[in-house]
């Protein structure tokens, strides 16, 4: 999840697989799109359902969605921030989903005349199915793998406390670490968020091998804070691809890769 959608800058390129694969202590996972069922493609066609259901007819999901991101991008820029380069500029405000995400809806109802819906409702729908996204079948015997090998786990997620947990909580993952954006109050793809899990983790960016399914948030992101990364890449997106600014590490179409790509022992 993210706090704006836009392109990242330029960042060096992220070490290579050889010099990374030896110094790997622990693995840290995005939540949504890399762990549970539900993709950020997936927010137009969530918001056209709501729509139907308060007989809204005149408005696509897709326009509103289009508009609730503008609406993310302004309030980066009121904020002073440009939009296009996240990762540049001081640690910006931290707001929670909670916070702006009816302001989005307000906004994208307003410029597509949604008067019926009231934007803490539509900030609800999406809410609930957040807490209740299931996770991917791969997930639980990478998991174990994970777990035989020696390496640590943790989840790194742009998310409020309340849906994440329970959505980890129902599709029954347990792991040694989860730091929220909420918890960390700053977001992916900024440094200060990987940094603070590398020093819960207690490890150095270095032994610590993100794996996510955002091209920005998570590739460009997590290596322009130092970290090896995994680019799980579950679907064919040309413009989404187009917004890295990072070579991964690795990556593959779902999380089987890891396996293949880490020694058979974690560093003693």
């Amino acid at each position: 999840m993210s706090d704006a959608i836009s392109e990242p800058t330029p960042t060096p390129p992220t070490v290579g697989a050889n010099e990374a694969v030896g110094s790997v202590r622990a693995v840290a996972f995005d939540c949504y799109g890399t762990l549970l069922k539900l993709e950020e493609r997936e927010f137009a066609s969530l918001i056209q359902e709501m729509l139907h259901e308060h007989g809204v007819h005149h408005a696509s999901g897709e326009d509103v969605w289009e508009a609730w991101l503008e609406a993310s991008r302004e309030m980066v820029r009121r904020d002073g921030r440009n939009p296009e380069r996240p990762l540049e500029g001081p640690e910006p405000p931290f707001r929670p989903f909670s916070e702006t995400w009816p302001i989005f809806f307000g906004e994208a109802f307003q410029r597509h005349s949604v008067e019926t819906i009231p934007p803490m409702t539509a900030f609800q729908h999406l809410w609930d199915v957040l807490s209740v996204a299931p996770a991917y079948p791969e997930v639980a015997p990478v998991f174990a793998e994970l777990q035989a090998r020696g390496y640590r786990i943790a989840i790194g997620s742009n998310a409020d406390d309340d849906h994440l947990v329970h959505a980890l909580d129902l599709a029954g993952i347990d792991v040694e670490l989860v730091l929220s954006s909420e918890e960390a109050q700053s977001y992916k793809p900024r440094k200060p968020f990987f940094e603070q899990l590398c020093a819960r983790l207690q490890l150095e960016p270095c032994e610590v091998l993100y794996v996510g399914d955002s091209p920005w948030a998570d590739v460009t992101g997590a290596n322009h804070a130092g970290l090896p990364v995994f680019w799980v890449s579950r679907y064919p997106d040309p413009d989404r691809e187009n917004m890295m600014r990072a070579t991964p590490t690795w990556s593959g179409p779902d999380l089987t890769g890891i396996l293949e790509a880490l020694p058979p022992s974690a560093p003693a």
